[in-house]
């Protein structure tokens, strides 16, 4: 059974890749569209309702890339 914390966690996490996204003057949404990815799809995959070897690549590929230009 999941917790209220983890699924706490989850959504901080999602914020804050949307917020480092906002940051460098784009959306997950549009980042998403341009890489071809389904944005439905992603944001499962970063809230842990889809797991896996590919869903974990995803988030690593999205974390790294809200964060890109952040510093």
């Amino acid at each position: 059974m999941i917790s209220v914390t983890e699924i706490s966690q989850e959504r901080h996490r999602l914020s804050m890749i949307r917020a480092g996204f906002t940051a460098q003057g784009t959306s997950f949404h549009a980042w998403c569209l341009l890489n071809g990815i389904n944005t439905q799809n992603a944001r499962k995959a970063i809230i842990g309702k889809w797991s896996g070897p590919k869903a974990s690549a995803l988030v690593s590929k999205i974390e790294a890339a809200s964060r890109a230009h952040a510093a």
